[in-house]
């Protein structure tokens, strides 16, 4: 490498990018150390634990999955609900609540951004103010309607719960949407099309990537949610309410720490593999391009 070449890449040497790439390192590595410690401790006996929280375990032993496995239900009317139980009705809960929080956001932020009517300006105005001002202390008053009109572990009334276009991923599909050249759609106008066809057949196309990738970070939020299961799902508990059970077990044997993060790695197995298995696809490029004449 000749004098000239040296001297280009120190003059495009940047001490920022060092300083925030070192920032962005000790970050990433708060978030996964505590995944690692969980997973170590999981491998551990409740008195090896005592006797070290911190250091590798003596040996790979997987009798605390076995024995989590095994006791891992969750009493409700007339029964319990085992792991495979809890497992279907997180999926249930999951998948149903994100598709529907998901494309209502979506569907929402279209007609905002796509059609210039007062109401859709009024409708932006509600999700900002409800952003900057959080609503608190609604609960009772939803726990009181759900009872008064039964529907408590109706897991159609959870999806509709959920089915709002409030929170910061409608920001992100109006950004889209109003980005979007209007050739796309004047073009489909021309030729005959309805504005269900141009949204379906073109404009939501057009944004799948992007739907993924918020589907699937609704999916996870959802997965891990233990309130809205714990109170209008008694009877149907999902696999994070499961844990909630466990932590505040009487069973001395089963709330133990080592127990405690192996059932939260069981809960986590099926995130981290769905999200390994599309985070390339989903964490694709995201911009917009232009149209070609």
């Amino acid at each position: 490498m000749n004098n000239r070449k040296v001297g280009k890449l120190k003059k495009g040497f940047n001490w920022i990018y060092l300083v925030v790439g070192i920032i962005l390192g000790l970050y990433c590595l708060m978030l996964i150390a505590p995944l690692i410690w969980s997973l170590l401790t999981s491998f551990k006996g409740d008195r090896e634990f005592r006797a070290d929280m911190i250091s590798f375990p003596k040996s790979i032993n997987f009798e605390n999955y076995a024995y989590v496995f095994s006791r891992y239900y969750v009493p409700v009317e007339g029964g319990v609900v085992d792991i495979f139980g809890m497992f279907a009705n997180s999926i249930l809960y999951a998948l149903g609540s994100a598709i529907a929080n998901t494309f209502t956001l979506c569907m929402t932020a279209y007609l905002c951004a796509r059609y210039n009517f007062k109401f859709s300006k009024i409708i932006y105005t509600i999700v900002i103010v409800t952003m900057a001002l959080p609503i608190v202390g609604n609960l009772p008053s939803e726990i009181q309607v759900a009872s008064f009109f039964g529907l408590k572990d109706n897991i159609w009334f959870i999806w509709i719960m959920k089915a709002n276009f409030l929170g910061m991923y409608f920001l992100v599909f109006y950004s889209y949407f109003k980005k979007l050249p209007k050739a796309y759609t004047e073009a489909a106008q021309i030729d005959g099309a309805n504005h269900f066809q141009i949204f379906f057949k073109i404009a939501f196309p057009l944004v799948s990537l992007l739907f993924g990738t918020i589907l699937l970070i609704n999916f996870i939020t959802f997965w891990n949610d233990y309130q809205t299961p714990l109170i209008y799902l008694p009877n149907k508990p999902t696999a994070m309410l499961g844990v909630y059970s466990m932590v505040f077990s009487t069973d001395t044997y089963l709330a133990t720490k080592p127990r405690i993060m192996t059932s939260i790695m069981l809960v986590c197995i099926p995130v981290i593999t769905l999200f390994s298995i599309f985070h390339k696809r989903l964490m694709g490029n995201l911009t917009i391009g232009g149209v070609k004449g």
